[in-house]
């Protein structure tokens, strides 16, 4: 596999969330806009994304349609669906959407009127994977424009017929003409990101020396033959936008310069906008941008294409702030932003915008749980527990006091208070644990936005804050229910010869990098000892990493693990896995490894403790006599990570489930 992927720098980025978004970049985010012949109320689109909130077979549920809906009385211009599938063979997962059928088809006329109700519109996103998917999710080899498996699924793909082509380009006009039946607006095609009607597009993939295949032309005939049916079957005002990767970021594929010729022969088909995205399996790591990489990385892509074409384009990619948004707007990169991360954590951007109160947005983190999570299961998101959920409100009753005000207390406080409970709670240095600790590492500043965003709304929430000493027995009489958040600490380690070496706690090293010397070794690369290692070498630090498991930050998703070692190689960190037999002499570290032997680290300054951390449990005096329901929470329960202190805090208050 060979990447090309050469992205501006990550550059800086606001201590506020919401420092430098303008009333003139507001108006242009809520201006009213059109695709075709559909008027939509704004410039904010939520994207497809898999929520995995339908049925095993594909089916729109209850829950899927409550989830859409929620983005839509948000304000979006338009709902898009996950992308749905129009046969058998393009099942990208077993819980795809699915419009194979006309009973299939119907089952999306209840999402087309909640839509409308809400005061939106809908589009359903087509989609074939093409040689992306596996064969036990097909029900047979993948098929393809040639028969060149995908690096990343591997699968031995079949190359498609001239007699497959012409079925597919009736499925998708059959999926659309579903669609139109049910009440949906338009269809997205989905011909981005390495799926089958990319692969036809791309050079990469396509080899064929026949009418499906050759130079741009040829290899446009098969996606154009879709939109013409589409446009021919649906009529003129049935919206019909075309996803598209401008640059595929690998060698042989898709390019920009080609991307423009490829746009303007969609738009010659009937298509009334384009979706400018980018990548496909084999760069997935850049496709949806993490915290590592910039602020609206594509937006380039998408003004090359707007400069050449005459119908209205979207762009995509980290848009996770409306400042950035609008900044695509006025500058003239783009006609309309997708905001599919941001809108999954706070789906009510657009609405928020329009009534002055941007302050209170949610803030994305950029983490990518939501990517990882679709892997089989429903749509997580980090600082959003309520994906799934969302007609359950909180229910809390009686008088509660919170001890903890980290990430998990305060969420459990506020909850308490949205749900109708007296509310009282106690941090024995000031709100926020271990948030700013997070929100260290380079690239990691919207853990501090999310921060400031979760304290002021406690502080806001009417719940008695006690900030600055702990909590006594006599702050618990009269209490009916005591939830325990006091967090964590890390898990003490020692090692033969170590006793006159510093050794010095995670947070402490974070706050403080001058308490580690120049020459710290990082014990335990989990995610928390791995970002460690990144943020003490970007202070400039001599930092080596040390891991007994086979990779470092094993507990962090891939794509965010995939850009964390690049960063700690960039950063010049030594890491070390499989590590064993440490011991000190004096300064000097010695350890064996599986890949290098023995290794001998000289001139040690400190070792940072990071190989876990022990929950904190409250202390007997404490509970002497108190006969309240007691709840341990977050780290307090379980170390673990923003994202189970928010779900675990959810689910206290939470009704029915």
């Amino acid at each position: 596999m060979t990447l090309r992927v050469d992205l501006p720098p990550r550059g800086d980025v606001p201590r506020d969330y919401t420092g430098d978004l303008s009333a003139e970049g507001i108006a242009a985010l809520l201006a009213p806009g059109r695709i075709g012949s559909m008027e939509v109320a704004s410039r904010i689109v939520l994207p497809a994304m898999e929520s995995n909130l339908g049925t095993k077979d594909g089916r729109v549920t209850p829950r899927l349609i409550d989830y859409y809906v929620e983005r839509a009385r948000g304000g979006v211009a338009w709902v898009t669906t996950e992308n749905t599938s129009i046969h058998a063979s393009g099942r990208v997962t077993p819980l795809m959407l699915r419009i194979e059928t006309d009973e299939e088809g119907m089952g999306f006329a209840p999402l087309a009127d909640a839509i409308h109700e809400a005061g939106s519109k809908l589009l359903v996103q087509l989609s074939h994977a093409g040689r992306q998917t596996l064969h036990e999710f097909a029900g047979g080899p993948p098929w393809a424009p040639s028969a060149i498996p995908c690096p990343i699924m591997k699968d031995e793909p079949r190359a498609m017929t001239d007699g497959d082509v012409h079925e597919l380009i009736a499925c998708f006009v059959a999926g659309a003409t579903r669609a139109q039946g049910a009440g949906a607006d338009g269809v997205e095609l989905h011909m981005a990101h390495g799926y089958l009607l990319c692969g036809f597009l791309s050079p990469d993939q396509n080899h064929r020396d026949d009418a499906w295949g050759g130079d741009t032309a040829w290899r446009c005939a098969f996606p154009c033959a879709v939109v013409a049916g589409i446009r021919a079957a649906c009529g003129p005002d049935f919206a019909i936008v075309a996803r598209v990767s401008a640059d595929e970021y690998v060698e042989g594929g898709i390019e920009p310069d080609e991307a423009i010729a490829i746009a303007k022969r969609l738009v010659e088909a009937g298509v009334d906008a384009l979706h400018v995205s980018a990548c496909n399996y084999e760069s997935m790591f850049w496709n949806i941008p993490t915290y590592f990489l910039p602020e609206a990385p594509f937006a380039p892509l998408a003004r090359r294409i707007k400069l050449e074409v005459d119908v209205p384009v979207i762009t995509v990619g980290r848009l996770h702030r409306p400042a950035v948004a609008a900044r695509a707007l006025l500058s003239g990169q783009a006609d309309f932003v997708a905001m599919g991360r941001a809108l999954i954590a706070d789906p009510h951007i657009p609405r928020k915008l329009r009534e002055a109160t941007a302050a209170d947005i949610r803030p994305c983190l950029a983490c990518n749980r939501c990517i990882a999570s679709i892997n089989g299961a429903r749509l997580e998101c980090t600082v959003n527990p309520d994906i799934g959920f969302e007609r359950r409100g909180a229910r809390a009753d009686g008088v509660v006091v919170v001890v903890g005000g980290g990430v998990a207390g305060m969420a459990a406080a506020l909850g308490a208070v949205e749900g109708g409970a007296q509310v009282t709670i106690i941090e024995r240095n000031t709100l926020g644990g271990q948030l700013d600790v997070a929100a260290m590492p380079p690239g990691k500043e919207p853990v501090g936005w999310y921060d400031a965003w979760l304290q002021r709304r406690l502080r806001a929430s009417g719940a008695n804050i006690i900030e600055g000493r702990s909590a006594t027995a006599a702050d618990l009489e009269g209490v009916d229910t005591l939830v325990w958040a006091a967090g964590s600490t890390p898990t003490p380690r020692r090692w033969p010869g170590d006793e006159d070496l510093r050794h010095v706690g995670l947070d402490e090293a974070m706050r403080d990098p001058s308490t580690v010397g120049q020459r710290p070794v990082v014990v335990g690369a989990g995610a928390g000892g791995s970002e460690a290692a990144h943020w003490l070498a970007h202070q400039g630090a001599d930092v080596v990493l040390l891991e007994a498991r086979r990779k470092i930050a094993h507990n962090l998703i891939p794509n965010l693990r995939f850009h964390l070692e690049r960063e700690l190689e960039e950063e010049a960190v030594r890491c070390y896995v499989q590590v064993k037999d440490m011991q000190f002499e004096g300064d000097d570290l010695s350890f064996r490894t599986r890949k290098d032997g023995d290794v001998l680290v000289m001139g040690v300054t400190a070792l940072v403790d990071a190989a876990g951390r022990q929950a904190l449990k409250p202390p007997e005096e404490l509970l002497a006599g108190f006969t309240g329901r007691v709840i341990e929470l977050g780290d307090a329960a379980e170390p673990g990570s923003i994202f189970e202190a928010l779900t675990g805090a959810a689910r206290l208050w939470r009704g029915g489930g």
